[in-house]
């Protein structure tokens, strides 16, 4: 076996060292030019898709040079068990790419610090895991894909792509990107067998296979199935989103400018003061609010959603924010010297999110760096428990503030004042969960504001109720709500509760997945979807008919009775794609 494992390390040694070579190349050249560790999501995910490709391509090649009939025979005619050819061959390999991954990243971390005053936090050095982990994740959805049969080999790489939806932070994103590299391990030994062709033959590689193949199918049917869907609406010309938007809808609603969309919330009532307010909007300006940020970061989390740096221009320093003491670290940008640290009275609530004009989002503080004397005032702080999601804005003489609680409108000379009172001019509680605000309006009376909320998140072509509210804010500051209509779904009923009809269980179980180990994320408040009896109805007689179209099958191809039953509880418990992966795994033969 070790013998074994060497030949194959000898096999791929100078790919390996040239692979390596121009990794640790390419990741030092960029370290001279920008700083690699304050990135963008995105930057991250793309280098992560490039270890990704690498590792399938050598997974392919590999594997796919022994799948031959000739040389699979070969390989397996040894006095070793499979499993342990396996772990000889795929062991090389694997040792090759992560020494050609990692190796370069740790290089990068070691000399990262010591070019300048630069810094690396302890998150930093868990990247280099995370890449080695992507393409050891990479190698084995490669070797997969060569030794499994065509039929079901590709849908049961689908779910392999979880990392990629995962919101999980820090350790907890190791540890998912751990449990999908074991999980395609553990496919790659079941699938690991003389005959290529046949589905596993242990019940445990079976179940694993199936359960696999199975959200890989329902994953298809949710996501190509919209798809294909919308797409064919769009041909017909009555798409909502490509056209004039039906009235009353949450398509016209979130399109429609502010005046309009206030106006329309006023429709119900008939009142004076109703008409008032209604000739107020025509005539005055309509202020929105940025929307809230899908993302802010988290202590501790590998990536960033945006540079945590900022630059002094007048001193000719680059101010980098550090997740270990939670301070900004300052370097000469002439020479790279270092200029100590910079911090706020009080400490900061979380990392901070640098925005437009020199301020920073911080938790609930929202900070300022004055550049007049160098130092990071807090402009503005919450009470307790509460986090800012957007970024703030002006309206009128206001300055319109939003957190995951509540809409506050301060004086605007707040953000110019380093000390004094940051009490707000009036506070307007939420009327529903953050996460499913889709845009707010707001315009100054003569006594006071008129808000608009607009809750439409996930409620274009998902399931979520789509309303909106409007709320009178008095010139005391006390609010009120004054106007309320539900919104019309532009999307069928059919369509948008796909994801659970075709699948209750599987939809609990992708949401889990994709939810594990996430950080705070106040824009993850939703509102409950009311999900309608008639599409549990549904998905129980589907899952039903599945069930009986299994054992039909299962009786054509002759399977024992054992086999047939667990195969129709198992299409009764996850429905339509669990039957799909049984046509798949079970072709139309006689066992």
């Amino acid at each position: 076996m070790f013998e074994l494992y060497k030949a194959e390390c000898r096999r791929f040694r100078w790919w390996a060292l040239g692979a390596g070579a121009l990794h640790a190349g390419i990741l030092l050249f960029f370290d001279r030019m920008v700083d690699p560790l304050q990135q963008p999501a995105m930057i991250y995910e793309l280098v992560a898709a490039i270890y990704a490709g690498a590792g399938v391509l050598l997974g392919l090649f590999q594997a796919g040079s022994y799948a031959r009939i000739n040389q699979w025979m070969a390989l397996l005619h040894r006095p070793l068990s499979p499993r342990r050819v396996l772990i000889a061959v795929a062991g090389g390999s694997a040792t090759m790419l992560a020494a050609a991954v990692l190796v370069p990243i740790l290089l990068l971390l070691i000399g990262h610090g010591l070019i300048g005053s630069r810094f690396v936090d302890a998150r930093h050095w868990l990247l280099g895991l995370s890449g080695m982990l992507i393409a050891l994740t990479g190698l084995m959805g490669g070797i997969y894909a060569a030794l499994s049969p065509r039929r079901y080999g590709w849908l049961v790489l689908i779910p392999a792509l979880l990392p990629t939806a995962s919101m999980a932070v820090g350790w907890a994103a190791i540890v998912v990107q751990t449990g999908v590299l074991v999980a395609l391990a553990l496919l790659v030994t079941s699938a690991f067998k003389p005959d290529l062709a046949e589905p596993p033959r242990t019940i445990t590689g079976l179940a694993g296979t199936a359960l696999t193949a199975a959200m890989g199918a329902y994953l298809l049917l949710v996501v190509a199935g919209d798809l294909v869907f919308q797409t064919l609406w769009i041909t017909t010309g009555t798409h909502p989103l490509n056209g004039v938007p039906p009235r009353g809808g949450v398509t016209e609603a979130t399109r429609a400018d502010g005046a309009a969309l206030i106006e329309a919330g006023l429709a119900g009532r008939q009142d004076n003061r109703a008409r008032l307010w209604r000739e107020q909007v025509r005539l005055s300006e309509i202020f929105e609010v940025p929307p809230t940020m899908k993302w802010l970061p988290v202590r501790g989390e590998l990536t960033n959603v945006a540079p945590m740096e900022f630059d002094d221009e007048r001193r000719g320093t680059r101010w980098t924010f550090s997740h270990d003491d939670m301070r900004f670290h300052g370097v000469r940008l002439s020479d790279g010297a270092a200029l100590g640290t910079l911090d706020v009275p009080g400490g900061f609530d979380a990392p901070p999110l640098p925005i437009e004009g020199g301020h920073l989002i911080a938790g609930g503080s929202l900070l300022g760096f004055d550049a007049d004397d160098g130092m990071i005032h807090r402009s503005i702080r919450l009470p307790a428990g509460e986090t800012i999601v957007a970024r703030p804005s002006t309206a009128g003489t206001a300055l319109a503030v939003m957190s995951d609680r509540a809409l506050r409108l301060y004086d605007v000379r707040v953000l110019d004042e380093s000390a004094g009172s940051d009490a707000p001019l009036a506070t307007v509680p939420l009327p529903g969960p953050v996460g499913s605000l889709m845009r707010l309006d707001l315009i100054e009376l003569l006594d006071g504001y008129l808000v608009s909320f607009t809750y439409a998140r996930d409620g274009v072509d998902g399931p979520a109720d789509a309303w909106q509210q409007i709320v009178h804010v008095t010139g005391a500051g006390t609010s009120r709500p004054v106007a309320r209509r539900t919104l019309t779904p532009d999307f069928p009923f059919v369509t948008r509760f796909a994801p659970y009809w075709i699948s209750p269980a599987l939809k609990v179980a992708r949401d889990l997945a994709e939810h594990a180990g996430s950080g705070p994320v106040p824009m993850a408040q939703r509102t409950p979807v009311k999900i309608p009896l008639s599409i549990w109805i549904a998905a129980g007689l589907l899952a039903a008919l599945s069930a009986a179209v299994v054992a039909l099958l299962a009786r054509r191809w002759r399977l024992g009775l054992r086999a047939s039953a667990a195969w129709m509880l198992a299409t009764l418990a996850l429905g339509p794609p669990m039957l799909f992966a049984f046509w798949l795994i079970r072709p139309n033969r006689t066992a």
